[in-house]
């Protein structure tokens, strides 16, 4: 790292991050409530008021309850949860889970637990009613077949209740969501999943801007001068005045949080006896006097404002993940230009801010992937609305604090185009090599084309200024910054079962009845398209349910969940009036239909059409017997299959076939709509979940056996890509990239001797200008060594800060379970 950096990490940064590394090590954060109690408490106080008054006044009592510490060392303040290791419980949005798995928190104190059993779950349980409001009347609304394909059957009589058992089919392994015994609400084992019922889980990045230009109390002006113009004699202008009054409670009680730290710092400042600190405490606590709630001047201010706007988000929705600022780059540069030119700041005490402020990143594990980071997206580089490159000094000076600080949190990425300064490249080249995982390389022409097309879909498009100044947000997901209504993660299906069901005339092994459309006996198909027809028609049956599943989570979402703070920081909410739920934003596209496994698809789409219909090797009863008994005693039948062509390899006749699965995947998608006037989109990142949703697929006709990790978004299947790094550049780029509107993740592994040294730094700099003039959205590097990764599984506690791609996110490897471990270790570590 010294031969790369150009300016040197200062002993406060050093000292700090040894602290938040060391506090890091705790793989389950510490619970607290201060949110969940206030919400439950006004929620309690409120009712019979309009849902959306309601929950501005809930977040308003949040942010009164937001804990107030201040830390040794920071420049900064606020933690969301009171420290960094602290987040909060999210009772609402956990529902019934939570009554079942609260003794079994590891860090929680007992005044905190006792409160939770006595006071907040009654009231969720009474008045808020977990089972009528929220699943149970979500759930009542499907028609059955939906509830089928959602939840597996569940037992009828836990249905009458609104409790759902997970199904559990015989003889087949299965993957635990939760490690506590008993019934969970909503966690049935179906062949779609929807990412939505209960709240929003992030995956956004809204109001930063509007918060430096405008502060909070210049949003809340905003409302009242809405309110001002409505026409009192119009009906539906009357139907807006709930959710400008909701507005004006909320800013005015965001505008307010600096106020209590300023408070803080200064008692801070009179029993600190160092007078270098005692000063800083003091030019903080002015800071927090003037922001958020007024625009920022200075470039701490700035970082101050965005760091206060980013933990808010916690107080309107205690779950929630994956928020992030975006181009910070962008939007701070102006601040950090000004100091600059005024004296006010040197280069040095500039990088030592972003190299703090990089590091409160670090907060915040999800409940649900505890060994994972949060996924706080930020990118730099990139556009400027005229075309030219957006780079400026203070896209380097991120660059030079991801090295400096090489932690799992934020999740960086480098926005990189036909036009990226070479000096520039070099310089994300060399972070990568470090093989932090950091950063990821996203492709800003195919943003901008990706948004254009959108605009194809229906509703207002998308201006081109708007389209190159745009980025991404949670693990690399396109959207349009501050006018998008960020309902991104939405229904999950698994197009490998897609294909299993085309191969068995809609029977499902796993539940051990028919679950899909009964598209015919495979074993009677004439031709290979015949089976393309069959798998279009399952892709079809589910991509419809997926929308009945997803409309009827929004219409519960707005009847329940508005989310007041969030929609007065996204564009076009404030003028018309109504919340993003009731389609305020400019923007509806989405929620995503994800999906994983599409090289898995192709793959053996592409070994049955060879082996079955081209060469006639093998008969399809022959391959269906074989795939029933997972190859045993068909092994050279396996070998048969694992010798056809494979993705990954630049090879036409596999390469088209995945392209083809993409395509129509895509095409499929778009066709359904939202309850707010927009589309859903596709989108391909299946997290870590591509290791357990592996155990809901059998064998298929790759070769790959029953209950194997699937591929990882678009990545060729572990093992299989043979041909180098360009061969798999050159095969993802045979696949419409533009269309895939959410994304895709493309993992690979370089090895680490080859390319961490100034030559192979040079190297990778050329393999990126292939991979933009290719028109590939994303791609990921892991340099790390597979002597390195089982050493640290044989001494984990030597390699506690160890950090690798696993998907969409950095994680700590050591903390991750063995076979997430194990499927990073098989993917190809690629040479030259």
């Amino acid at each position: 790292m010294e031969k790369i950096t150009t300016i040197q990490p200062t002993e406060r940064m050093n000292r700090l991050r040894e602290h938040y590394v060391e506090n890091s090590k705790r793989t389950d954060p510490v619970y607290t409530i201060y949110f969940d109690r206030a919400i439950a408490r006004s929620m309690k106080e409120t009712e019979g008021e309009p849902m959306v008054l309601r929950r501005a006044k809930a977040f308003a009592a949040a942010v009164e309850a937001f804990p107030v510490e201040i830390f040794p060392d920071e420049p900064f303040v606020g933690w969301i949860g009171g420290t960094p290791q602290s987040m909060p419980v999210g009772a609402e949005q956990l529902g019934a889970r939570l009554e079942i798995e609260l003794d079994h928190y590891k860090f929680m104190s007992n005044e905190d637990r006792k409160i939770c059993r006595e006071e907040i779950i009654p009231y969720w349980k009474g008045e808020g009613d977990w089972k009528r409001h929220w699943f149970h009347q979500n759930y009542q609304m499907l028609p059955p077949e939906t509830r089928n394909l959602l939840y597996g059957d569940p037992d009828p009589e836990l249905k009458k209740i609104g409790i759902i058992t997970r199904s559990k089919p015989p003889a087949m392994p299965r993957v635990e969501l939760t490690e506590i015994p008993g019934e969970t609400d909503g966690l049935g084992r179906g062949f779609i999943s929807d990412g939505m019922t209960r709240h929003h889980i992030g995956h956004s990045s809204f109001g930063y801007r509007k918060v430096l230009r405008k502060g909070f109390l210049g949003v809340k002006k905003d409302a009242e001068d809405r309110l001002a113009q409505i026409d009192w004699a119009d009906p539906e202008d009357q139907r807006k005045v709930p959710f400008l009054k909701g507005v004006i409670i909320a800013m005015e009680a965001a505008a307010g949080i600096g106020k209590k730290f300023a408070a803080a710092l200064r008692a801070e400042a009179r029993r600190e006896k160092e007078p270098g600190r005692k000063a800083e405490l003091g030019k903080m606590a002015k800071i927090c006097d003037w922001v958020p709630s007024r625009p920022a001047r200075t470039f701490h201010e700035a970082l101050q404002s965005v760091w206060f706007t980013q933990i808010l988000n916690w107080c309107e929705t205690p779950i929630v993940f994956a928020v992030g600022p975006g181009k910070v780059d962008q939007y701070l540069y102006p601040y950090y230009k000004e100091d600059i030119r005024e004296g006010r700041l040197t280069k040095e005490e500039a990088q030592e801010l972003v190299d703090c402020w990089l590091m409160r990143f670090t907060q915040g594990v999800s409940p649900f992937i505890p060994q994972a980071g949060a996924a706080y997206h930020m990118d730099v580089g990139g556009l400027k609305p005229d075309g030219s490159d957006a780079t400026n000094e203070l896209s380097y000076l991120f660059l030079e604090g991801m090295m400096h600080t090489r932690m799992v949190e934020p999740n960086f990425g480098v926005l990189v185009h036909s036009k990226t300064p070479e000096a520039f490249l070099h310089k994300a080249c060399q972070l990568s090599v470090l093989g932090t995982g950091h950063p990821m390389f996203l492709n800003n022409d195919v943003f901008v084309e990706n948004f254009l097309a959108r605009g194809t879909l229906g509703g207002p498009p998308v201006p081109i200024e708007m389209a190159r100044t745009s980025g991404a947000i949670g693990c690399n997901e396109p959207h349009v910054t501050d006018y998008d209504s960020e309902f991104n993660v939405g229904p999950f299906l698994l197009l490998p079962q897609m294909l299993e069901l085309a191969l068995a005339d809609g029977w499902s092994r796993y539940h051990g009845k028919y679950m899909g459309v009964r598209t015919g006996d495979p074993r009677k198909f004439k031709t290979f398209a015949e089976l393309q027809e069959a798998y279009l028609k399952q892709l079809a049956y589910f991509a419809q349910h997926c929308e009945i599943s997803n409309n009827n989570s929004e219409l519960t979402l707005a009847q329940r969940y508005p989310t007041v703070y969030a929609s007065a920081l996204i564009e076009d909410c404030i003028e018309k009036g109504i919340s993003r739920e009731a389609g305020g934003a400019r923007f509806n596209f989405g929620p995503c239909i994800a999906t994983a496994g599409a090289t898995d698809v192709g793959d053996s789409l592409a070994a049955i059409k060879k082996l079955v219909f081209d060469e006639k090797k093998i008969t399809m009863a022959e391959l269906l017997e074989a795939l029933e008994k997972d190859f045993k005693g068909a092994e050279s039948l396996r070998e048969e299959l694992l010798g056809a062509p494979k993705f990954g390899n630049d090879d036409d006749t596999v390469d088209e076939i995945v392209a083809w699965v993409m395509r129509t995947y895509c095409d499929e998608i778009v066709k359904h709509k939202n309850t707010r006037g927009g589309y859903l989109v596709p989108y391909q990142n299946p997290l870590v979940w591509y290791v357990s949703t592996g155990r809901l697929v059998g064998a298929l006709a790759s070769g790959r056996k029953a209950w194997e990790p699937l591929s990882d978004g678009i990545s060729p299947t572990r093992g299989v890509d043979v041909s180098g790094p360009t061969a798999v550049f050159n095969s993802v780029g045979k696949i419409d990239n533009i269309s895939i509107f959410f994304g895709q993740t493309l993992n690979m592994r370089l090895n680490r001797d080859v390319f961490a040294n100034e030559v192979g730094v040079r190297r990778l700099a050329q393999m990126i200008r292939t991979f933009i003039d290719l028109k590939i959205h994303h791609c990921q590097f892991n340099l790390v060594s597979s002597e390195t990764l089982r050493e640290a599984q044989r001494s984990p506690d030597e390699y506690q800060d160890l950090t690798v791609r696993v998907a969409g996110y950095v994680a700590y490897f050591t903390r991750l379970g063995k076979a997430v471990q194990d499927s990073i270790i098989a993917r190809t570590e690629h040479g030259a």
